[in-house]
């Protein structure tokens, strides 16, 4: 779900947690959280979908994204 270790900011490890107790389209959790780093002072989250045999996974990652948002402050990061 996420590369989180323990020198990720506390706030990204809330972004997934929020992230993974919301139901998707079809209930499958086919994403990913990555913390890339900081540049520019601002830090870098990457998102991406996973693999389905029914679909919907561009869908599931927005549904995601917004929780992550919700979890981890959007003001704490911004996506690349």
């Amino acid at each position: 779900m996420s590369n989180a270790s323990d020198i990720t900011p506390s706030w990204f490890k809330k972004g997934v947690e929020a992230a993974l107790l919301v139901p998707t389209a079809v209930n499958q959790q086919k994403f990913s959280f990555e913390h890339i780093g900081v540049k520019n002072n601002c830090h870098q989250i990457r998102a991406k979908k996973g693999f389905s045999m029914i679909g919907y996974t561009k869908m599931d990652l927005g549904i995601a994204k917004y929780h992550f948002e919700i979890g981890a402050g959007k003001v704490n990061f911004e996506w690349v």
